[in-house]
């Protein structure tokens, strides 16, 4: 009966043959489907929320991986400054200093050891030595890679202006 409402529509034409084509091609594919068209419209809402779920997923992990990338090159600026200003410590006198809750040694010379204690040489941990580095890149190291530092005057906990001893200077001889 419906393909005559058809054929009555086409005769009076009310309707071209194209969108009768069109009408019962769709209709077939519903019904090999097993749709109806609430459901059509539920299944794209569904698929248009996981896209955008997708997408919100995407953009947070995206934007983590560019942090992490960030922080990366900033560590390997931090290892690289340390390694482009690193100074020599290859002489007879050794220095001791407290780097992971051990004590750790590192050979100077008697001028690089009074760099250490007023602080004008600091040292930094990389590629698995220790390096003395000069204390105006600490700022610059610390800000980008703080664990690079293994040793600066500040962290031993130096000399305290009240101190009760410090009208007692300690012997050279007594320096370990």
């Amino acid at each position: 009966m419906s393909d005559s409402l058809r054929d009555q529509l086409l005769k009076s034409g009310l309707v071209d043959e194209q969108s009768v084509k069109k009408t019962r091609s769709s209709k077939r594919k519903k019904r090999r489907r097993g749709e109806t068209d609430a459901e059509q419209a539920a299944a794209s809402d569904a698929a248009a929320q996981r896209e955008a779920d997708r997408r919100a997923r995407d953009r947070t992990l995206n934007a983590r991986r560019q942090e992490e990338r960030r922080q990366h090159e900033a560590e390997q600026a931090a290892r690289q400054k340390v390694l482009d200003a690193q100074i020599r410590h290859d002489g007879d006198e050794r220095f001791q200093f407290s780097h992971n809750g051990r004590i750790r040694p590192i050979h100077v010379s008697a001028a690089q050891r009074r760099d250490l204690a007023a602080g004008r040489l600091a040292i930094a941990r990389t590629r698995g030595r220790y390096r003395l580095i000069p204390a105006d890149i600490v700022e610059f190291v610390h800000a980008r890679a703080p664990f690079l530092i293994a040793w600066t005057a500040e962290q031993s906990g130096g000399d305290d202006e009240d101190d009760a001893y410090a009208d007692f200077p300690v012997p050279d001889d007594m320096i370990w």
